[in-house]
């Protein structure tokens, strides 16, 4: 998550270091769109990560359903 904070930073510095410098602003705008391709990247990986893992104790929580003995339900708490 750092990454991505930092890559977004690093876009906007660029993007508005663009307006104060114009004879630098191409390389300045190309700068920032390489940054906002590199946070774009760490949101595909992230969510790919987290859609394949499954949720934090999920898992338990599965099990414990599937051996409730007497076959009572759980009542919401």
């Amino acid at each position: 998550m750092e990454d991505l904070v930092r890559y977004r930073a690093m876009e906007s510095l660029c993007r508005q270091s663009a307006v104060f410098r114009p004879l630098e602003s191409w390389r300045l705008l190309a700068e920032a769109e390489m940054w906002h391709h590199k946070a774009l990247e760490e949101i595909t990986t992230r969510s790919t990560e987290c859609n394949d893992a499954p949720p934090a104790g999920a898992l338990a929580h599965t099990a414990s359903l599937c051996n409730a003995s007497d076959g009572s339900r759980l009542r919401a708490g």
